[in-house]
């Protein structure tokens, strides 16, 4: 099988390409910015390289088209409201134009398609005690989740329309190796921020955002479940949930942090703020298609997360910075 990853050096997309290449799969690997010839050759002769912008349908299909693909996972996006708030036009041209271009090309050479979306196409005040299931009525409010939620509707338009075998898998709040990003980053929340901090000895002593809450998933967890998605018999099923239909608080965060690191300073006050700047709380993604069609569910709840992504980090120390 060949498989194409869009966004393929970014987080999820270079872990996908990694874990797909372990398995023995052929990949097609979009991406828009250079890759180094260093990460080129340690991944070897299995990865063909497809530079190209994604907005632009005929480049794409043209650094596509020495490639016989069998099925796309479309991880390429603006991925949160800080960024996209700067960049409207473009925003709009990677997360809406761009999946309705790659979902054409699909439809003509028979691809599946399984199209990476977020947790924030829910953007109404919620009962944060009630799961999000995935038959929830999407209601975005910013240009992020509405240019995920556009991208969510055109690949359910495909398959009711076209026949194509194709679906919407829901993600939130990945953190895992590397260090994605290297400092804060409110639209992420306080796991990688704090994990960090506290592995360089810097005590974390914050006033207020225990009461965040965030359903934190492991980006192995994340790459694993797409590609089991690519393998289901069926996808029987327009959206899906990658989660582990619960959310954790910064407190739990907090708890985590001090289980991985002994001796770490992690201290948090009530309320929601910094992390509720970018970012709507809702309910935690609840669901069981994904496991039901794909045998596939999460297997790294939040303490066994933060300690995998802290033994990484003691391997890695580089990574951290100052």
């Amino acid at each position: 099988m060949a498989l194409l990853i869009t966004g393929a050096t970014g987080h999820v997309g270079l872990t996908l390409l990694r874990l797909a290449l372990a398995e023995g799969l052929e990949v097609v690997a979009q991406h828009r910015a250079p890759v180094s010839e260093a990460l080129k050759d340690e991944l070897g002769p299995r990865v063909h390289w497809a530079r190209c912008d994604l907005s632009d349908a005929f480049a794409t299909a043209a650094a596509l088209s020495p490639c016989k693909i069998d099925a796309c996972v479309h991880t390429a996006a603006i991925p949160n409201d800080r960024i996209a708030a700067d960049i409207p036009w473009q925003t709009v041209q990677t997360n809406a134009v761009a999946t309705s271009a790659l979902l054409e090309l699909a439809r003509r050479q028979g691809w599946r398609f399984v199209y990476v979306s977020t947790g924030s196409v829910f953007q109404k005040d919620m009962d944060l005690s009630v799961p999000v299931p995935e038959d929830t009525p999407l209601s975005p409010r910013t240009l992020y989740g509405s240019t995920k939620a556009v991208g969510e509707l055109f690949t359910g338009m495909y398959r009711n329309q076209y026949g194509l075998s194709a679906a919407t898998v829901r993600i939130g709040f990945v953190y895992g190796p590397p260090l994605v990003p290297p400092q804060r980053d409110l639209p992420r929340g306080p796991l990688v921020a704090f994990l960090r901090e506290a592995m360089l000895g810097i005590p974390v002593r914050e006033a207020a955002g225990g009461d965040f809450v965030a359903s934190f998933t492991h980006v192995d967890d994340v790459a694993a479940g797409l590609l089991a998605m690519v393998r289901a018999p069926e996808l029987r099923h327009d959206i899906y949930h990658l989660s582990h239909g619960r959310n954790w608080s910064t407190f739990d965060v907090a708890d985590a942090v001090r289980a991985a690191v002994p001796g770490a300073v992690v201290e948090v006050g009530p309320g929601t703020e910094p992390w509720t700047t970018w970012n709507r709380m809702r309910g935690a993604l609840s669901g069981t298609r994904m496991l039901e069609d794909s045998g596939f569910a999460p297997r790294l709840p939040l303490a066994e997360g933060v300690a995998a992504f802290a033994d990484w980090m003691r391997k890695n120390p580089d990574y951290l910075g100052q």
